[in-house]
């Protein structure tokens, strides 16, 4: 939309959220008032460089060598104007607009994770191929009081008034519990134009997933997941409630996952997977191929924290090892039922955790390196693939961020620059947290020892 017709038909707008996404995928950005919003437009915003090096609790990571080792400069980041839309939560009648991020010669900064995704479609579209996904989210929905021991618990339900206790996976119950917060986040979805389908109630109390539509740009699919983040956020508070997007909030509950579907088509729009048999069609192959020999890699960009890996637990339907299959959902990359014109690749190792932009471009950069290497998998895995002998992934963060410094196709696609900085922040977070002294060290040693 152009701005010049969107002030016309929001004449009530007042302010604009300027938002921008760091590596954790947070909201990061200003709220400017309604006369400034054309000058940026046109030139600009400033923001410092070191936005892109902020570990997860908003620290400068200065091994980043974006902060005080360059001065603290600013970058320009410059608005898409395909996301602006007005945010119906506020009280002050705001809009929002997702920003990217360029340099001093108006060239996109590639540690920024959206100009990331743009990156990689153009290598498909330089092919005569476009990437067709969807984006899949599970969260979970937390009451604001603690338990006695001080831990999250499960909301008390506004139709029973008693607190959910068990797994109702598919439960059309606990859907029509939990009816008013789904019928509000559609509300806001279809006013800002996201394209939210399919709500499910998933394998724990209080978790959901909200599936997104599929569609042909990549880029805004990616927006839209950060803009229902953000919607499920501010519902939830609405409805006193909370929302997490940890992949792992319950010790003894499952964890909580991003997927990508994934097909390509042609200039046509014909879907490039849909000719033979899935085990038969070249293409598809390749990029299972190219998904499987990356996904050790990988796994650090889909898995990105410390809490990520306690996700990683067998019997909970969560990817744990290196293997593909038609219509089984115990394996990592999976092919789902239906016809040959909806045929697609479903990737399930990244937690909701993951920043959907770097979860999208990681996704695509292996496929893309299937198809140019033009690679072969093995033979798709059948029935319980939780008892077979396949490659793990890695199972703690230090080892993901040691394979992936070590990955020529990510620091290849992603950039050196990009790498160095993703993982630097990783690490650092992880040196905070094992200086941490935690509640389960006192229970094992404090006076056993």
């Amino acid at each position: 939309m152009e701005l010049a017709s969107f002030l016309a038909d929001h004449p009530e707008i007042e302010v604009f959220d300027l938002v921008l996404s760091d590596l954790n995928g947070m909201a990061r950005g200003k709220r400017v008032k309604r006369d400034a919003i054309k000058n940026i437009v046109k030139k600009g915003m400033h923001i410092p460089f070191s936005v892109l090096a902020l570990d997860a609790s908003g620290e400068t990571v200065e091994a980043s060598e974006l902060g005080l080792d360059i001065g603290e400069p600013d970058r320009t980041c410059y608005p898409d104007l395909k996301t602006l839309v007005v945010c119906p939560w506020q009280t002050q009648p705001t809009a929002q607009v997702l920003f990217s991020m360029y340099d001093e010669h108006k060239q996109p900064v590639m540690i920024e994770p959206r100009n990331q995704v743009r990156q990689a479609v153009s290598r498909f579209t330089e092919r005569g191929m476009t990437p067709v996904v969807a984006v899949e989210l599970e969260f979970y929905l937390v009451d604001k009081e603690r338990d006695e021991k001080g831990g999250i618990q499960p909301p008390i339900s506004p139709k029973t008034g008693k607190r959910e206790d068990s797994t109702q996976c598919h439960s059309m119950i606990n859907l029509d519990d939990f009816a008013e917060f789904l019928l509000d986040v559609d509300k806001y979805c279809q006013q800002q134009g996201v394209p939210a389908d399919t709500a499910v109630s998933e394998y724990a109390p209080g978790q959901f997933e909200i599936n997104l539509r599929h569609g042909s740009d990549p880029l805004l699919a990616c927006d839209h997941a950060m803009m229902l983040k953000r919607i499920i956020h501010q519902v939830a508070e609405e409805h006193g409630m909370q929302a997490t997007f940890m992949a792992k909030p319950y010790d003894d509950k499952a964890g909580s996952g991003l997927h990508i579907h994934a097909s390509l088509v042609d200039s046509d729009g014909n879907n490039l997977f849909a000719e033979g048999e899935a085990e038969d069609n070249k293409l598809l192959l390749h990029s299972v191929a190219g998904l499987l020999g990356t996904m050790q890699e990988s796994t650090a960009l889909l898995c990105p924290n410390i809490n990520s890996y306690r996700r990683l637990q067998p019997n909970l339907y969560v990817p744990m090892f290196v293997n593909w299959g038609i219509d089984n959902r115990t394996v990592a990359v999976r092919i789902p039922a239906g016809g040959p014109a909806s045929r697609r690749i479903e990737h399930r190792v990244a937690g909701a955790d993951a920043n959907p932009y770097i979860a999208m471009a990681t996704v695509l950069y292996a496929m893309y390196d299937g198809i140019d290497k033009a690679l072969t998998p093995p033979k798709p895995q059948q029935g319980n693939t939780f008892e077979v002998d396949n490659p793990c992934l890695p199972m703690r963060l230090t080892d993901a961020l040691t394979l992936l410094r070590g990955s020529e196709v990510f620091n290849q696609y992603f950039g050196e620059d990009f790498i160095k900085v993703y993982t630097a922040c990783k690490e650092h977070e992880l040196e905070k947290f094992e200086q941490t002294v935690t509640p389960k060290e006192y229970e094992f040693y404090l006076t056993t020892l």
